[in-house]
This record gives structure tokens, sequence and C-alpha cells, in this order.
């Protein structure tokens, strides 16, 4: 037989009542959720794995599809400036040419949407457009620098055609670019003292 509120000892009612009010714990996620439910379960369980760290994971994922797209268009640009337009310079001035045409056109297409979809969440968002834009440039100009060295080492040492000597290099310097994009272009904005 039941007992009523009045026979029971009212430690253990308020313990029970305390129980109904409690919801589930939610968990914290580090990331910003998705419209997918797949995603959404792969992002909890790279938070689980990862010691809460599933947004850096799907920070780099967006900017792996923005980065590779960007990457397409770098390669479009060195291809139809070294081998479709004739210029009346040496092999390596008309692979220099090609190569900073190809590297501002991809900074730009790599800026915009990574601007937006992939940073736009970290507080270095704050800063004016053009500053967020002039800071991106400085990262990407030493991934750059890098892509060229890269590249020029794999065709004049390595003889390897010039386009897969480009391909290969922004694939070693994607790494550098991701990891000082977040270190310095978009690093949490310090709040001014006084």
């Amino acid at each position: 037989m039941k007992q009523t509120l009045t026979q029971c000892n009212p430690e253990d009612v308020s313990e029970e009542l305390a129980d109904l009010g409690r919801q589930p714990q939610r968990r914290i996620r580090s990331y910003r959720p998705t419209p997918w439910i797949i995603v959404n379960r792969l992002l909890d369980i790279a938070d689980d794995v990862t010691g809460g760290r599933a947004d850096w994971c799907q920070r780099f994922i967006t900017y792996l599809f923005i980065g590779g797209f960007a990457a397409l268009v770098n390669l479009a640009v060195f291809y139809l400036v070294f081998y479709c337009i004739p210029l009346p310079v040496s092999n390596v001035t008309h692979n220099l040419i090609a190569y900073v045409l190809a590297c501002e056109i991809s900074i730009m297409a790599n800026f915009v949407p990574n601007d937006y979809f992939t940073f736009r969440h970290l507080s270095g968002h704050d800063r004016s457009w053009q500053s967020r834009c002039l800071r991106y440039h400085i990262t990407s100009i030493g991934g750059s620098v890098l892509t060229l060295l890269i590249q020029f080492g794999f065709t004049y040492l390595g003889h390897v055609p010039a386009i897969v000597s480009q391909a290969g290099a922004l694939i070693l310097v994607l790494i550098y670019n991701f990891s000082f994009h977040h270190l310095f272009t978009y690093r949490q904005v310090k709040p001014a003292t006084n």
C-alpha cells in the first residue's frame, strides 16, 4: 500500500522531489552544431576523443574544404599563366609570375569564405575586415614563400613537372597555414587595460 506524504520521512520526500526536478545533465559542446545529425554525432565522438577539441576538428575540416577549392583556383590560375599565356621572359621568371598571380587570387579565394565560415566564431573576428584581411595576408604570404621554395625545389632540383610540384607544395604547407591563422590572424583579442 502506498504511503501518503504525511506518513513518509521528510528527507526521503525532499530527495525524491529533487530527483524529479533534475534534468539530465546536458553536455557542453565545444563545437557549433550543424543542421546534420550524423555530423553532430561525429563531432560528439571527436569531443570525447579529443577532450573537448571538436571545435578545432570542425574548423580544420571546413578549412580543408575551402582550402581545397582555393587550391584548385591556385592550380587553375598557375596552369593558365604558366602553360597557356606565352611571355617573353625566361622559364624561371614565367614560373614566378604565374606563381604570384595564382597566389594572390587563391589567398582572396581562401580568405573570404574562411573568414565567414571557418573563423567567424573566434574572438579575433572582432577586428575590422581590413585588419583581418591584412593579418590573413601576412600569414598566407609566409605560407606562400614556403610553398614557393618547396615548389622551386621540386621543379628545378627534383625535375618534377611544375604543376605537380605546385600541388605537392600546397599540401605540405596546409598545416602551417591553418596553425598560423589560429595563432596570429584570429587569435583572441585582449581587452584594453586602463
